[in-house]
């Protein structure tokens, strides 16, 4: 099922295989190297700016996603020392 950002956007091959390289990213590293490619291909015209868009929105979804983690551990981490 697309979400909402991905209905929003083309699916052009470069579109799907930036989105799908950027969810499989494990690392902070791998993220930006994911997005500098997903740059290029917007000045290169390979991407559309909306598909631009969406790829900077799932960056900042697994960003966040990434923050609230290391929040929780950081709390459970002071919690467990504060015992």
């Amino acid at each position: 099922m697309a979400t909402e950002e991905t209905a929003l956007a083309p699916e052009t091959p470069k579109m799907t295989d930036l989105l799908h390289q950027l969810r499989e990213a494990t690392t902070a590293e791998a993220q930006r190297d994911v997005m500098v490619k997903s740059i290029l291909a917007g000045r290169n015209n390979e991407i559309s700016a909306t598909e631009r868009k969406v790829l900077n929105m799932e960056f900042i979804k697994i960003n966040s996603e990434a923050q609230a983690g290391l929040k929780e551990e950081r709390a459970r981490l002071k919690a467990a020392t504060n015992r």
